[in-house]
């Protein structure tokens, strides 16, 4: 696979109130590039070591913990949904009694699991975690995953939205099957790259996931670092895969297959200047225009593609997401509105940038707004059939 390349994209950790000063303690900007891992079919971000001493920097800061935590409004639905797999997994397995969360960010899920008899023990750097924890009679281990300072087996350890973030996901798969007692599983939740590798989509592109993982991918490296893969199945909201896992001496250090250029892995650059081509002359078309005016949905998954296009102003960004109303991206001065905002002031023209909701989002604003604003959706725009 030939390297796509993002010369100039914001550097995503956090968002900040709009009009404010503020610092950083990291650039704003860091280049980007989609590599691949070919002997598992997995796309990655190619690794950089200035982008890497950035990740670990805001890691450990309070900001940058993840969703699970009592404050965030989106827990609840990511959380149940993903709450009950792992309940599937506990329930076929009745002789898990430890069980170690790493990232276990506002420690909600091990407080469940500690109140119904588990013995549970977290590892997460930020010190945030560790606060959540002793509210909550939780043992939290302030590290980076491994550390010395894990003394004990498990019978089963789970992460949330943690590999796609490391730099060496083999490897730390293969430390998490040594922290386990023999036939102990492992549970992940990765986001699922599948279909915007297969359509050529590149809003999935943030410094902070060096790993794009399909439901093969994940399967392979998972064999690989010695586990019998149970199974995988896609979340019921959002869009993440769960795969549930157990130690395996059979399986150990196996690679499963080869696999040839023919892969979704291998067209996706192909792809991805075919999509980015198609979105320039669509929002160029509409700019230009001097009675429309533009609007994109879910905006973190549109900073790829106005980086490559220079765009970074002539438009307005749109969330659902509570907390990140009236802010902004470092970088990028944009402020992110919401549905009321645009019911207030509408645009003539939205992009949808989400593969997962543009279709619901789609149908919020035809509901409210009918024809009067034209709206595209990722998939459409990937298909080319909007020009």
């Amino acid at each position: 696979m030939s390297n796509f390349v993002i010369e100039k994209l914001p550097f995503y950790w956090r968002l900040s109130p709009s009009g404010e000063p503020r610092s950083n303690i990291v650039e704003e900007y860091f280049p980007f590039v989609f590599s691949q891992q070919p002997e598992f079919g997995l796309v990655i971000q190619e690794r950089h070591a200035a982008v890497l001493d950035a990740l670990e920097n805001i890691y450990q800061q309070e900001y940058n913990i993840g969703y699970l935590q009592d404050a965030n409004e989106i827990a609840r639905p990511y959380g149940v949904d993903f709450i009950r797999f792992l309940d599937q997994v506990l329930a076929e397995n009745p002789g898990i009694h430890k069980i170690l969360e790493i990232g276990c960010g506002g420690c909600v899920i091990l407080e469940g699991l500690k109140n119904r008899g588990y013995d549970v023990v977290g590892v997460d750097s930020s010190p945030f975690a560790v606060k959540e924890g002793a509210k909550k009679g939780v043992k939290v281990i302030t590290a980076f995953f491994p550390t010395p300072l894990i003394t004990e087996k498990f019978d089963l350890a789970f992460h949330v939205d943690v590999l796609e973030h490391i730099h060496k996901p083999l490897d730390f798969l293969k430390q998490i099957r040594e922290a386990l007692n023999p036939d102990g599983i492992v549970i992940v939740n990765v986001p699922d790259a599948t279909e915007s590798i297969e359509i050529g989509d590149i809003s999935m592109a943030m410094h902070q996931h060096l790993n794009y993982f399909t439901e093969s991918s994940l399967v392979a490296m998972l064999q690989s670092a010695g586990f019998e893969v149970l199974q995988v199945v896609k979340a019921g909201y959002g869009g993440s895969l769960y795969a549930a896992a157990r130690r395996s001496e059979n399986a150990k250090g196996n690679i499963p297959r080869n696999l040839d250029g023919s892969e979704a892995h291998d067209r996706f650059p192909v792809l991805a200047r075919q999509v980015l081509s198609t979105f320039d002359q669509l929002v160029a078309s509409i700019v230009k225009d001097k009675s429309a005016s533009l609007g994109f949905y879910v905006p973190l998954r549109t900073l790829p593609y106005i980086a490559l296009t220079g765009r970074f102003s002539g438009f307005r960004f749109f969330d659902d997401t509570e907390h990140w109303h009236y802010r902004e991206f470092d970088g990028v001065p944009v402020t992110i509105e919401n549905f009321a905002d645009l019911q207030k002031e509408p645009v003539t023209h939205i992009l949808l940038m989400s593969t997962t909701s543009g279709d619901a989002i789609r149908k919020k604003i035809h509901a409210s707004f009918g024809d009067r604003i034209k709206t595209y959706t990722l998939s459409e725009i990937a298909s080319g059939s909007v020009l």
